[in-house]
């Protein structure tokens, strides 16, 4: 298998390439975000957690799901995570 490398020669993982840090989001600050209006500016091809807890997010096709007692990676199309979650230390990938 060769590697696969961007065009300053860094090695990309074809899963994700780069994430950002994620400052959950409460109200209607929350409902208004989805797939044309994701909270990152891009659809999260899922979310690194951190931190174990419960996570609330909104996916692209604008259904909410909370998962209980996560961490580590939650694969999905996300567009936003709720402030109802006491998850922390979370990523969103790209």
């Amino acid at each position: 298998m060769s590697k696969i490398q961007n065009q300053k020669s860094y090695i990309e993982n074809g899963q994700f390439s780069g994430g950002v840090s994620v400052s959950p989001v409460s109200g209607s600050e929350f409902d208004s975000y989805g797939g044309a209006n994701p909270q990152w500016g891009f659809v999260a091809g899922g979310l690194y957690v951190g931190v174990e807890g419960d996570l609330t997010v909104k996916t692209v096709d604008n259904s909410v799901l909370t998962f209980a007692t996560v961490q580590g990676f939650v694969p999905g199309l996300i567009t936003a995570v709720s402030a109802s979650s006491n998850a922390s230390s979370i990523i969103a990938l790209r």
